[in-house]
């Protein structure tokens, strides 16, 4: 058990009562694959964040107040990533596949955001919606929805 586990398992007992409640590792997992597709580019823009909050609060359920520890948390975690497989993952077991499709449709709408697609950022939306768990078919699907909406 590494040290990150221990620590998990110890949180809980060793909060105070008055602490406010951490952000979902869900959520936070959702956060991070889209603070992902939205650095892809090398170019965070505002309204890439506009879109990301957008979908954390509409989607995941987060109030205005949390949204900043959400985003805090799943930049950190992005950042120590070494790759996407365990956000994915969890995302995996604790969605429902509507929810991870609304997830899909939401990584098309940051991409589309600035109003251009760049080769990497298709590459990597490709790459995560897979890793959900769709196939090309419904990935394109998804994608068409969201430029059509644009």
């Amino acid at each position: 058990m590494g040290i990150e586990a221990l620590r998990a398992f110890f949180a809980p007992r060793t909060s105070k009562p008055d602490d406010p409640p951490r952000p979902d590792p869900v959520t936070v997992a959702a956060c991070a694959l889209l603070l992902e597709i939205a650095h892809a580019d090398d170019a965070f823009r505002p309204e890439e964040q506009d879109r990301i909050a957008r979908h954390i609060r509409d989607e995941m359920h987060v109030s205005e107040d949390q949204l900043q520890d959400v985003f805090h948390l799943a930049e950190e975690q992005r950042r120590e990533s070494v790759d996407l497989f365990h956000f994915t993952q969890l995302l995996r077991e604790s969605l429902s596949r509507d929810q991870r499709l609304r997830l899909v449709e939401a990584i098309w709408g940051v991409v589309y955001s600035d109003g251009s697609l760049a080769e990497v950022e298709g590459h990597l939306a490709r790459r995560i919606a897979e890793l959900l768990g769709f196939q090309h078919p419904e990935v394109q699907a998804a994608k068409e929805r969201v430029a059509e909406r644009r």
